[in-house]
């Protein structure tokens, strides 16, 4: 049971991660696998002389992988259909989904009492999910224009593409899609990922996209592994600050409350609803997780 929650959780993550503006990090992080996947890929290269280790975090990597690519290849084209044909609706659904999530974050840590410096960290990582949003949104249009026109970006394109939307990925608060959008690289890649589905390989985009996802991966779980060992309470009121940051780039620009607010308003508490009820329901969970950690760093 707990391989298929990880697979689902994965899942979630898969489709977040292709919807431009939305955070796949906040959803890991609201979904409570945030920080034992940074905990496992960056451990993964030591645990190779401990076999038991090893076997541990590739029980946790792997299904969650799994339901991570599932979720990108096979649920792609509706995610993308239902945004295309109901986007402010959906963007104030993952709103609620977001804000509802909040309250479980801030337990992810013992001691999450304010002080100067964490109010400082919340500030910095709201504004750079404001900043990052506010560009994003400014560029969509023009970076989708020129990847049309750019039928086949070059490798080295695709591969830094890939390596700070795996990076972003990383990064509560912060969309994976939209550093796609501003590297020219989210349409080939979305199309690329689209024709698996037909049983279709565009070797010239998965290829450099994903080794450069991969890394990103891989060289920010690294820097999040030591900033939460380091500095936890502080590296939590920034990821505090990317996702509040986020909910106010996300929030549509041509939202009205007469068209929009019968239905979007009551689906905003409906997501709000169930992250907060997901999140209490993983707190015991979590809470496993973080005295498990605690007790490692003694020892």
């Amino acid at each position: 049971m707990k391989y298929l929650i990880l697979l689902l959780k994965g899942m979630i993550v898969g489709v977040v991660h292709i919807v431009p503006g939305v955070s796949s990090g906040t959803f890991m992080v609201l979904l409570r696998v945030y920080d034992e996947l940074v905990a496992s890929v960056s451990g993964l290269l030591s645990s190779l002389k401990n076999m038991e280790e090893l076997r541990k975090r590739l029980f946790f990597l792997v299904p969650l992988a799994l339901g991570v690519a599932i979720g990108t290849v096979g649920i792609a084209k509706l995610a993308s259909l239902v945004l295309d044909r109901h986007p402010v609706l959906s963007v104030l659904f993952f709103i609620g989904v977001i804000a509802g999530g909040i309250p479980s974050v801030i337990k992810m840590h013992h001691d999450m009492r304010p002080s100067v410096g964490r109010v400082i960290a919340f500030v910095i990582g709201a504004a750079i999910a404001i900043v990052v949003g506010i560009v994003g949104a400014r560029n969509e249009v023009l970076t989708e224009a020129s990847a049309e026109v750019a039928s086949a970006p070059n490798l080295l394109q695709l591969g830094l593409g890939g390596f700070f939307a795996g990076s972003a990925m990383m990064t509560p608060g912060l969309s994976g899609s939209y550093i796609l959008l501003l590297t020219g690289t989210y349409e080939p890649i979305v199309d690329a990922l689209d024709s698996l589905t037909d049983l279709s390989i565009n070797w010239a985009v998965l290829v450099p996209g994903t080794l450069g996802l991969v890394l990103g991966i891989l060289v920010f779980a690294k820097l999040t592994s030591v900033l939460l060992k380091r500095w936890p309470a502080v590296t939590f009121f920034a990821i505090l600050g990317l996702i509040c940051g986020s909910l106010i780039g996300l929030w549509p620009a041509d939202f009205t409350f007469g068209e929009h607010g019968l239905v979007g308003i009551p689906l905003l508490a409906v997501g709000a609803a169930i992250a907060y009820f997901l999140g209490r329901s993983t707190e015991g969970e979590a809470a496993a997780f973080q005295e498990d950690k605690v007790a490692a760093e003694e020892v």
